[in-house]
């Protein structure tokens, strides 16, 4: 099997994406993630788990919370490569 294929390639970048929504959100200034969630239109267990890497997100959920931090797709990936 490919290394681009690994299970737990797919995984750990599940995590790092989650990490990136957090800092990114706490960058910029909010902390409260549960007031975030609800903001959003997210439960705030679900939202726990997307920035605790234990979803797997679909292009549309990620698009939408990273429209609401006001970040580019491209500009959070170049930042999850930093």
């Amino acid at each position: 099997m490919a290394n681009s294929e690994n299970p737990n390639n797919a995984l750990e970048l599940q995590r790092k994406i989650g990490k990136g929504i957090r800092s990114l959100r706490e960058s910029k200034g909010i902390k409260n993630y549960e007031k975030f969630a609800i903001q959003n239109g997210f439960s705030r267990s679900h939202y726990w788990n997307i920035e605790q890497g234990e979803v797997n997100l679909t292009l549309k959920t990620l698009t939408r919370i990273l429209n609401s931090l006001d970040t580019k797709m491209e500009d959070f990936f170049g930042e999850l490569d930093a």
